[in-house]
């Protein structure tokens, strides 16, 4: 058990310009938590760092040595409230209102509070992770070229003092002074990087140099299993997945290479499959699909047979790790993923009974260079930054159906 005062700081109400209405919000949530723990409804696990209720459902994310955690509840007033418009779903209009109100950030003393680029940070996972950087204290500046990026994924920190958002391509230099770079910026689905091959080899290579940030995952159909940080993968570099595998492959060469000759301080992230709200309801991924097909009533579509296997993280846990790799001093890659493995068809039956449909599975033709396995070695993480998973697979869907549900109640899907 322990005290939330160690774990959430004072908020800075005065730089957030907020209303009473968002600041009573982020103070009720902060007196539950606080009361739930020293009631004993709520306890606070120090060996895993984490805030659980009496049934073990996660209650708060992040880690105390990185000072990130944040309430659960704080990210879902986020990504589930109410959007400052108004969809006439008769008229198929949008009416826009002109309200500006924050979630009051941790108020950070000068020498601990950061200056921090996050490029494509308008995506599904950069847009997680600027949530929780703001919420933290820091100061954030995104570039995004919106090609799969939206804006409507951080439109609710627009004017606030400590963010700054550009539209800019990484592939182009930018010159900027920050304490640290998340590199995040490379269309991760496959329409959207099979689209334009070319300008995703570009993103991965150029972007790089820009940047010189993190690089993601590199293993392509694997041949060992699961995939420590020493396999160097499987690749075809002429298929249509090797726009992005190789790609990355060729921008941790330059990362290294850059720490090697010119002593860049880097840190490498490689990134498995990751869920959650926020996730492009039509970008061609297992999760979205099938989360999109079954609220729809349709039959969700298998390309295969199924029994390929897939490791699905939800995007609180991936966040929870980059932070945590960022804050340390070790060089070498590191896996961020979940080791649980599903079968596509597995899955498909998740979701299934988590939307509470009797959809049917169909099954089509499996692409060409779909990976049959896929699951990371996690043990590199664990010993040197004490992560892994805590987010079940069946909790993160829970989250992300609800997530889709809102979006289409509104009209933006």
């Amino acid at each position: 058990e322990r005290s939330m005062g160690t774990l959430f700081n004072d908020t800075d109400s005065t730089e957030s310009k907020l209303t009473s209405s968002n600041n009573d919000k982020s103070k009720e949530i902060e007196d539950l938590y606080t009361d739930k723990i020293r009631d004993g409804q709520w306890f606070w696990n120090t060996n895993t760092e984490q805030i659980f209720s009496e049934d073990s459902t996660i209650v708060a994310v992040g880690h105390a040595s990185a000072k990130s955690i944040v309430p659960l509840e704080l990210l879902r007033y986020i990504y589930l409230q109410p959007h400052d418009r108004i969809y006439d779903p008769k008229t198929h209009t949008i009416s826009y209102l002109q309200t500006r109100t924050y979630l009051p950030v941790k108020s950070l003393p000068p020498k601990e509070k950061k200056r921090i680029l996050v490029t494509g940070g308008a995506g599904f996972v950069g847009s997680h992770l600027v949530d929780r950087l703001m919420l933290m204290g820091h100061e954030v500046i995104v570039i995004d070229n919106f090609f799969t990026g939206r804006k409507n994924n951080v439109a609710h920190w627009i004017g606030h003092p400590s963010f700054e958002l550009i539209r800019h391509d990484v592939v182009d230099p930018f010159l900027i002074e920050v304490d640290q770079i998340y590199h995040l910026a490379c269309p991760a689905s496959p329409p959207h990087y099979q689209y334009n091959p070319i300008k995703t080899v570009k993103t991965s290579v150029m972007g790089t140099i820009n940047m010189l940030g993190l690089a993601k995952r590199v293993y392509g159909d694997p041949e060992e299993h699961p995939q420590a940080e020493t396999y160097w993968g499987n690749v075809n570099p002429i298929g249509p997945r090797a726009c992005y595998d190789e790609g990355k492959r060729v921008a941790e060469t330059l990362t290294y290479a850059y720490m090697n000759q010119d002593c860049v301080d880097v840190r490498v992230a490689r990134i498995f499959n990751t869920f959650g709200p926020r996730m492009n309801a039509n970008d061609g991924r297992v999760v979205s699909n099938f989360i999109m097909q079954a609220l729809k009533g349709e039959d969700l579509t298998i390309y295969g047979d199924g029994y390929q296997t897939r490791s699905f993280q939800y995007v609180h846990d991936l966040v929870d790790g980059l932070i945590l790799l960022m804050n340390t001093d070790y060089k070498e890659p590191i896996n961020l993923g979940n080791p649980d493995e599903y079968t596509i068809r597995e899955f498909a039956e998740l979701i299934i009974n988590e939307v509470n449909t009797s959809c049917n599975i169909k099954t089509l033709p499996a692409p060409k260079d779909d990976p049959k396995k896929r699951r990371p070695d996690i043990t590199r993480a664990e010993q040197i930054l004490g992560w892994k998973p805590r987010w079940p697979v069946k909790q993160g869907i829970g989250e992300t159906v609800k997530y889709f549900q809102r979006q289409l109640e509104a009209g933006l899907i």
